[in-house]
């Protein structure tokens, strides 16, 4: 809980320290006192956006600093992603506005960022405004209201059926774009593989028809030389192959005498073997005749290579990657309608699974809207709302376009203000005070789960009087048995029912205006209380009393 607050140079504050307790703390003051500040500057260190008309006229800057303690889950784990540490079970939060409208802000006295004072305020502050009620006219809240309450599973399970129905949805419109975009492109990949499939590529075929290619071409050389080398070899008078053979008889009679002439005769006999291998690769070079027409094909096959690996932009190897990458596209665009088939299948199993699981989710969001209007009946009755009924409308949508991960509800808080009159939506018919009292009978009665520990109600009785005052005073009071409530008020009824009273006044100093808060209890309070019902005579005084009486009584009980 909020246990000090210190606010200097705020507004017309210029500086106020106030010890704060558990309970119900109603804030009282005439009107203009600047009852209103008091929200401003919890609002700032608790990281409201900063505003330079915050900053007392004449001064450098603003400060506000608040003390809270104790911390929930939620609040430690905040606290730990920030690297920030409690320090005996409190948190010091420290919030300083310049003139210029700049702000710093500190935890502890480590400097952080305004969005982690925002995300602690989330945790610990709620602030019932005069606005606020305008918040309970969106769906959105109206379906948490619901939501917060349901089953742990089955809000889940839905956004599980509703995910997978729409992976298979939209891989089943991919499919269709996908066949309609490459119709053209698939019949230009069909006739272009097959032109690229009747040059029988394989990796070394560039290499192997360049061979041929030049081998062709040189047909007339090759005959030449290789003539001219059988003859040297086989045929001249002597021919290599016959001086070979006379060396090899020289050394053959002396050669077991010397190592030298031994291993030279090994290798003059690997000269006459190899000798014998070149003579018929020869001979058949000579018996090889012209083929014109397979070099025009290797030529021309050489050449639609070379301009398919142009036309692609890859080498041999990048061609043969393209054939077969084109040959499975083909082959799933051919089987694409087996595809379909299949995953409209599955897409119909998928949306029979939402259907159920979202039927299931109306229903229960149906059963907790009535238990949670059971529940809110007392609290209406207390407000003097006992002749409002209220409803929370949950119309399934049925057609697809209406089906979300939350389920396919449209949620809507109805009324129906008078007997006999049809319902209608809450925007349509409820005032400003309906509204500001049927929010404070949903927390009253505990339907905004997860609340923070902080409670803070500005104006809250606007538009009420008499026993309605006393109900609220009433309801506020019991709500702070279970949090720390703070309340900014002009009713003397709902003053009454606070543990603690703090009156906020305005005073000339030095020729300036200031507010200052000031606690009362005792007769300073009957005092305060009897001002408030419009006078300070001894019969105000005495209804003051009495009502102190009732409301304390009230709070006991």
């Amino acid at each position: 809980m909020l246990t000090s607050l210190t606010v200097k140079q705020f507004a017309l504050i210029e500086q106020v320290h106030l010890d704060l307790g558990a309970g119900m703390t109603v804030f009282t003051g005439e009107t203009g006192a600047g009852k209103s500040m008091l929200g401003g500057a919890l609002g700032a260190v608790f990281g409201a956006r900063a505003s330079a008309d915050w900053v007392r006229h004449g001064a450098d800057k603003a400060e506000v600093t608040a003390v809270w303690e104790g911390a929930d889950a939620r609040l430690n784990a905040l606290l730990d992603g920030n690297d920030i540490d409690m320090e005996d079970d409190e948190l010091l939060l420290r919030r300083i506005i310049t003139a210029e409208g700049r702000s710093r802000a500190y935890v502890n006295g480590v400097p952080v960022a305004l969005k982690t004072l925002q995300n602690i305020g989330n945790i610990c502050l709620d602030m019932h405004g005069q606005h606020e009620h305008q918040a309970l006219m969106q769906d959105v809240v109206q379906q948490q209201l619901l939501d917060a309450r349901l089953p742990t599973a089955l809000l889940p399970h839905v956004k599980a059926v509703f995910a997978e129905w729409r992976q298979l949805q939209s891989r089943l419109q991919s499919l269709h774009s996908e066949r309609g975009e490459t119709e053209q492109q698939a019949a230009w990949m069909r006739e272009e593989l097959a032109r690229l499939e009747a040059l029988e590529i394989d990796e070394g075929l560039i290499d192997r028809l360049q061979a041929e290619v030049d081998s062709g071409r040189h047909h007339a050389q090759i005959q030449q030389a290789a003539g001219e080398a059988l003859v040297l070899l086989d045929e001249a008078e002597p021919s290599v192959r016959d001086m070979i053979a006379r060396a090899g008889h020289a050394v053959a009679g002396v050669e077991d005498f010397h190592d030298g002439l031994r291993r030279s005769r090994d290798m003059i006999d690997q000269m006459d073997a190899l000798l014998g291998e070149v003579t018929p690769e020869l001979r058949s070079v000579l018996d090889a005749s012209f083929d014109e027409a397979g070099l025009y094909q290797s030529e021309q096959r050489l050449m639609s290579v070379h301009e398919a690996m142009r036309r692609h932009d890859c080498d041999e190897a990048g061609l043969m990657m393209l054939i077969d990458e084109w040959r499975q596209q083909l082959a799933a665009l051919d089987t694409a309608g087996w595809d379909e088939a299949s995953l409209l299948q599955a897409l119909n199993r998928a949306a029979d699974q939402y259907k159920s699981q979202a039927t299931a989710l109306s229903a229960e969001r149906a059963a907790q809207g009535e238990k949670l209007v059971a529940q809110l009946r007392p609290f209406l009755d207390q407000l003097a709302l006992g002749g409002m009924q209220v409803r929370f409308d949950v119309r399934p949508e049925h057609d697809e376009s209406g089906w979300c991960a939350d389920g396919r509800d449209t949620i809507g808080i109805q009324i129906m203000s008078n007997p006999g009159e049809p319902w209608r939506d809450l925007a349509a018919v409820a005032s400003g005070g309906e509204l500001s009292r049927l929010v404070l009978a949903f927390k009253g009665c505990g339907a905004l789960i997860d609340m923070p520990n902080l409670a803070v109600f500005d104006e809250v009785d606007t538009g009420i009087g008499g026993e309605t005052a006393w109900c609220v005073g009433e309801l506020l009071a019991r709500m702070g048995r279970d949090r720390q409530v703070l309340v900014i008020s002009h009713l003397p009824q709902v003053a009454a029912c606070a543990d603690q009273q703090v009156v906020i006044s305005k005073a000339e100093k030095d020729g300036r205006t200031v507010t200052g808060l000031t606690p009362v209890a005792d007769d300073s309070r009957q005092s305060e209380i009897a001002r408030m019902l419009g006078g300070a005579g001894d019969q105000s005084l005495q209804h003051a009393s009495e009502m102190l009486r009732r409301g304390q009584g009230a709070m006991s009980a």
